[in-house]
């Protein structure tokens, strides 16, 4: 049984009003006003030095978890870059900012492809590869794998120019991301080998795509196009699950690459 019970307490909350109301009775309300606010800064003492050691722990966490995914990355050049990248994209994420998490997880994958683009100088690969023929191609309007007799060459690939007979026409072309990360993930990601898996190859490519246009949102302004609204619409009111596709995406983004890269 308590020692006091809830009437008597009221009754002296209610005598302790009326005694700080009274002139004659303001040293007693200054005491009580004094003690009260060390209690408070107290107690806001002791969940302050426990909001830091949290906060500090899920920094360590998250610090940990970001160089273990990076350990043995092949890029050494760009590896810390990355790293920290890696870093932001998890705190945005546990804030649930999604638009942020994207345009950082986005910067890894751009980080990554620009590299390997410009060191193994892609676009020259691209442009003089015109004995290159990628056999078998995934056709958006069919829905299916499509065979062609006279093959389809490289650039047409890299370009998505699907219906042309003939190489397509790169000179003076300029290799915008969408052509570059096509680029890295025929020579890097499926090692040149797109035949009949050319399906994979554009579901890849897509979901890269879907992260890129979710970065666009950090840039205010300008007109959408109908495309790029279907994707927005898709996924912002499902952006929950896809914090997991995306995180999926770049483990099997990087981790393939990496050993792609390291067994040639």
């Amino acid at each position: 049984m308590a020692k006091y019970s809830k009437e008597s307490l009221e009754k002296l909350l209610l005598l302790i009003d009326e005694i700080c109301s009274q002139e004659e009775y303001l040293w007693f309300k200054e005491k009580l006003q004094h003690n009260y606010s060390q209690l408070i800064n107290i107690e806001n003492k002791n969940f302050d030095s426990i909001n830091r050691i949290y906060e500090y722990c899920i920094k360590d966490i998250i610090d940990k978890q970001a160089n273990k995914f990076y350990d043995d990355f092949i890029l050494i050049d760009i590896k810390n870059v990355l790293v920290s990248d890696f870093i932001r994209m998890e705190h945005f994420r546990r804030d649930d900012n999604f638009e942020d998490f994207c345009l950082a997880m986005f910067q890894q994958i751009e980080n990554i492809v620009v590299y390997l683009f410009s060191y193994f100088e892609l676009d020259k690969k691209i442009i003089s590869g015109y004995n290159q023929r990628v056999i078998s191609i995934y056709s958006r309007e069919e829905k299916k794998l499509v065979r062609s007799n006279s093959g389809l060459h490289l650039s047409n690939f890299i370009f998505q120019k699907y219906k042309l007979e003939i190489p397509f026409e790169l000179t003076n072309q300029e290799f915008h991301f969408n052509n570059k990360i096509r680029a890295v993930l025929y020579y890097f990601f499926f090692k040149e080998t797109i035949e009949f898996n050319s399906n994979k190859f554009e579901e890849i490519y897509n979901t890269a795509n879907s992260l890129y246009q979710m970065r666009n949102l950090n840039h205010r302004g300008g007109v959408k196009s109908d495309y790029q609204q279907k994707i927005m619409d898709e996924i912002i009111p499902n952006h929950n699950k896809y914090y997991f596709k995306f995180l999926g995406f770049l483990e099997d983004f990087v981790s393939t690459i990496n050993r792609n890269i390291k067994a040639s």
